[in-house]
């Protein structure tokens, strides 16, 4: 009887200790299973770490610097995670310049980088290796602009924020459209038709500065964007698969539009003698009515009528465009933002990642940047109208990936001296596309074909 007494005791104490452990008592203070993120743009996210444990998080970076939207975004960073993290400190572990790259592959490969970092279009390339953590399924990823894909997606997995959307295109002085009656060109005849104009008035249409190889590099692959598309939605992935060539109707045609803008003196003559910086001089002064250049050409104009003496104008902006008018934006990110998955923060990193994603700290980036948010849906207003113009095109216009993304760099020096050779006077001779073909067959085999 005392045996059986004593084993109903314990049992009676093993059921109380269960129902203590696993049960509600009534007064609220009940454990609580995390909850899921409701995809709000909150920077909140599933299985919050603890926030009273101290720990400090590194965050690589090469662009930083003394620029005060780039200082706003640092404070705003660490004023947000401090408030969410009270006993967090962030690290910045900046490294200005080229030497970042390098410098990152290495701690990369020797298990000691940075628990999150910025890198320059790296994601399939990281992705592959296994260095990114996958981001799948944070707030802000079902928001992301999908012409952005390939800066952000690798196999189906978003491994990277995209911090925002360069869109090169033609930058042009609204005073002297106004004064010579020219509206805004749809198509490449109207856009001729506004070369001659400009021409007849004595100033020149188009300001290029080729002796930096990578403005002619970027006028051509913008020009070829529409020309491309136009032809297959699918135009760089046919080339890749060998359904188009680059010895096709659609590099022809941007080629002879080049030969024609240099026979009718439509380009400066020292286009091949100048770089970049003479172009964007040459086009501030007023000598020329129109630029190709990137996002950054408002700042560079508004730097210039201050320290050069340039009387000041309004710039307007429009995207190459074929002969019948269609227009196909080419997406640039110089930006992405991975999470190192060896990280032992995954958590706190996924939540600063969340807080740079955030309408407070991505949309003040983007104004100071002048680049569109890779993120839809966040209404900005630019202090600088010409950015306003920008985007508001890149909103309404078809963008995507661009073409070259499929091509070896073989292949794309070849065109570009093809393109630069033209541009030099040279009469363009179809043959002399040949040879970036014969590159894009040999070298294929190094592209890593980007994300659809």
């Amino acid at each position: 009887m005392r045996k059986r007494m004593t084993l109903l005791m314990s049992i009676t104490l093993l059921m109380a200790m269960t129902l203590s452990a696993c049960g509600g008592n009534g007064n609220g203070n009940e454990a609580q299973s995390p909850k899921a993120s409701d995809n709000s743009g909150s920077v909140e996210s599933a299985g919050s770490a603890s926030n009273d444990n101290a720990f400090t998080i590194r965050i690589g970076t090469w662009f930083i610097d003394d620029r005060p939207y780039m200082q706003e975004f640092k404070a705003n960073i660490e004023k947000a995670y401090k408030a969410k993290y009270p006993n967090g400190t962030i690290q910045w572990d900046i490294t200005l310049g080229d030497t970042y790259s390098d410098k990152l592959k290495a701690e990369l490969a020797s298990d000691t980088a940075p628990d999150v970092f910025f890198h320059q279009g790296q994601t399939a390339k990281f992705g592959e290796v296994g260095y990114l953590a996958d981001l799948t399924g944070e707030p802000w990823t079902e928001k992301l602009n999908p012409g952005t894909k390939s800066s952000y997606l690798y196999k189906d997995i978003v491994y990277s924020l995209p911090m925002g959307v360069a869109s090169s295109g033609i930058w042009y002085n609204k005073k002297i459209f106004g004064d010579l009656g020219i509206q805004v060109p749809k198509s490449w005849s109207e856009l001729e038709k506004a070369f001659s104009t400009i021409k007849a008035s004595g100033i020149t249409p188009v300001s290029a500065g080729f002796k930096d190889i990578w403005t002619a590099q970027m006028t051509f692959n913008l020009w070829m964007q529409p020309y491309g598309n136009e032809s297959s939605q699918t135009y760089g992935k046919d080339l890749y698969e060998g359904k188009k060539t680059l010895e096709g109707p659609e590099v022809q045609a941007v080629m002879t539009h080049l030969q024609d803008m240099v026979d009718k003196g439509y380009l400066n003559k020292t286009a091949l003698s100048i770089d970049w910086p003479q172009s964007a001089e040459l086009f501030t002064s007023g000598k020329a009515a129109m630029i190709v250049q990137g996002p950054w050409m408002p700042g560079t104009a508004k730097e210039n009528f201050e320290t050069k003496g340039h009387t000041a104008f309004d710039l307007g902006y429009f995207p190459f465009t074929t002969d019948k008018g269609y227009a196909k934006l080419s997406i640039g990110i110089d930006q992405s933002l991975s999470i190192n998955s060896k990280t032992k923060l995954l958590q706190q990193a996924k939540d600063l990642v969340n807080i740079i994603a955030s309408p407070e700290v991505y949309g003040p980036f983007n104004v100071g940047g002048g680049t569109v948010p890779a993120i839809q849906g966040m209404q900005l207003n630019y202090p600088d109208p010409a950015l306003n113009d920008l985007m508001k095109v890149v909103e309404e216009t078809d963008a995507g990936m661009g073409y070259e993304s499929y091509l070896p760099a073989s292949a794309m020096t070849s065109l570009v001296e093809t393109f630069t050779k033209v541009a030099s006077g040279i009469k363009f001779n179809p043959k002399d596309l040949a040879e970036a073909q014969k590159k894009l067959e040999k070298d294929k085999g190094t592209v890593i074909v980007p994300a659809e």
